[in-house]
């Protein structure tokens, strides 16, 4: 396997980039790695307002480890998303905000998946050898918690969903904003900026469904602070 390295050439690599269809963006024709270029980004209109969609690379510099461990880290945090989104919609008779939001949550953060794995592939790096301690990654919870959000009652569910999404999103942009600190390769740092981006405007838009689930005091599930939002 290649490591990743910073002042050595790596030769071109061509590979498919994956569809991004819940950003409505038709497939990008073929990310090559050794150069440096990011196409324009666009915009999408989300329940939460308009946001700058997932970066699509044509080009990008070779990985330091930083690098690589950002997007093996990244991928094993939206898996957990996912799970979170998919248990939710388990449940039926959900606020139609909630299925749109646990929706979008599912196909976006696996597209992204898919995106940051074609890199890391084109890099030849094993995502096991640099993604770190999954339980110590900012965000990340407890397998119990994630699994409550199939098991509770649906107004319970439906709140526990959105405060652990909150914390996990809120997880996921401490780690792209310590990430870019140390970044040094332009695909990985258009990345974390979209998550940021994107993320931050979510977590609100989250913290209002909350206030407004939680109004009435009856939801067993809601923070303390719900109503103080």
């Amino acid at each position: 396997m290649a490591r990743p390295r910073t002042s050595s050439f790596l030769p071109a690599l061509l590979l498919s980039a994956l569809a991004l269809a819940a950003c409505g963006e038709s497939e990008p024709d073929k990310v090559e790695i050794g150069g440096m270029q990011v196409t324009a980004v666009d915009t999408v209109e989300r329940p939460w307002g308009t946001v700058k969609v997932f970066p699509k690379m044509e080009k990008a510099e070779e990985p330091s480890v930083e690098d690589v461990t950002f997007a093996a880290d990244m991928i094993s945090h939206h898996e957990q998303a996912i799970r979170l989104g998919r248990n939710l919609l388990s449940h039926e008779g959900l606020d139609d905000r909630l299925t749109a939001t646990a929706r979008f949550i599912v196909a976006d953060q696996g597209n992204e998946i898919g995106e940051m794995s074609a890199w890391l592939t084109a890099w030849e790096a094993d995502p096991a050898e640099h993604a770190g301690d999954h339980h110590s990654m900012p965000g990340m919870l407890p397998a119990q918690r994630v699994k409550q959000v199939r098991t509770l009652p649906l107004a319970e569910s439906q709140v526990a969903f959105l405060v652990a999404m909150i914390e996990h999103h809120e997880g996921a942009v401490s780690m792209s904003r310590d990430y870019l600190a140390v970044q040094s390769n332009d695909y990985t740092r258009k990345t974390a900026q979209h998550i940021i981006g994107e993320q931050v405007t979510e977590i609100q838009y989250m913290e209002n469904l909350v206030t407004e689930l939680c109004a009435d005091g009856k939801v067993a599930a809601c923070p303390a602070d719900a109503t103080a939002r």
